[in-house]
């Protein structure tokens, strides 16, 4: 029996199973969209406070402190530095990294004390007397209730959300807590014409420690044009929506990358055909003689060109 006979035979099989694998891809187990609906997910129109906001490098922050050392004024933006300080010039530097805005100000207040009374800091405050009035008798301030040293976020840079697949701009944004898949699409310049409406995921990582992540669809016709926002998540620091491209496509892409090498190799074939056929059509005097000539009998007889009468 020729076993070289069912080569082509098994091969023929198999060309479907390699194009269901072009089609589907290597895509993660992804939680159903009716189980969704039923939790508590943060979406749209149900969205989530998140925490006080936590300082890390490379945040922005505004610092002002209203009665500093003259000629030594504290006011303005300050970048978190990679190691976690923050320079405030004459008064040295702070470390803020992975505290809050509340634990910045008290740290930088008690930092500034070196430098400044408490007086200066608002630290403290006269006590008044029974009619109302300030008495030479001081009484400490809670720090969290100062209102001579501020403190605020101006750019969110260390929280982060990102946006992958076939959309206009993929890559990472800023998270500030309040958008949704909608609004990281469109941060993202929308859609590209290639991408798979259907086909749309978010990844929440999942707890520190643990490697458990959720895989949530995202179902973009009900969210534009029902007006759905069951699957218009709120987008979490960390989150990653993924637009896969379009099954079409990607069989294209697959069929055409299997093709290139013998496309290559059917041009240079082609290539040098062409040339070859060129080469010999070509009917150029090598030896210098006159192509001008007449045939009588047996022979060549050379015509030579008329010399003229002088």
């Amino acid at each position: 029996m020729d076993r070289t006979r069912n080569a082509p035979s098994r091969h023929a099989r198999l060309l479907p199973w390699l194009c269901l694998v072009a089609l589907v891809g290597c895509q993660s187990v992804k939680t159903p969209e009716e189980v969704v609906a039923k939790t508590d997910q943060p979406r749209e129109l149900q969205k989530m406070s998140l925490p006080e906001y936590v300082v890390e490098p490379p945040d922005i922050i505004r610092v002002e402190v209203l009665e500093a050392l003259p000629g030594r004024t504290i006011s303005g933006e300050r970048l978190v530095r990679s190691d976690g300080t923050i320079s405030l010039e004459y008064y040295g530097d702070v470390y803020v990294a992975g505290l809050t805005l509340t634990q910045v100000k008290e740290k930088i207040i008690i930092h500034l004390r070196k430098f400044l009374t408490d007086q200066a800091l608002g630290l403290v405050e006269a006590v008044n007397d029974a009619s109302g009035n300030p008495t030479s008798e001081l009484k400490p301030v809670p720090l969290a209730k100062n209102d001579r040293v501020f403190v605020d976020v101006l750019v969110y840079n260390s929280k982060v959300y990102y946006v992958d697949g076939d959309v206009g701009l993929a890559g990472r944004f800023p998270s500030q807590g309040n958008e949704t898949v909608l609004d990281a699409i469109y941060n993202a310049g929308g859609l590209s014409p290639s991408a798979s409406v259907s086909n749309i995921r978010l990844v929440r990582p999942g707890p520190p420690g643990t490697s458990v992540a959720q895989v949530l669809p995202v179902n973009y016709a009900a969210i534009v044009q029902a007006g759905d926002p069951t699957t218009n998540y709120q987008i979490l620091p960390g989150d990653r929506l993924f637009v896969y491209r379009d099954p079409i496509v990607r069989t294209t892409l697959f069929i055409d990358r299997l093709a290139a090498p013998f496309n290559s190799v059917l041009n240079s074939i082609l290539t040098y055909s062409f040339t070859a056929r060129n080469v010999k059509s070509i009917n150029v005097p090598i030896n210098g003689t006159n192509t001008n000539s007449t045939t009588t009998g047996r022979g060549v007889n050379t015509v030579s060109p008329t010399t003229p009468a002088r």
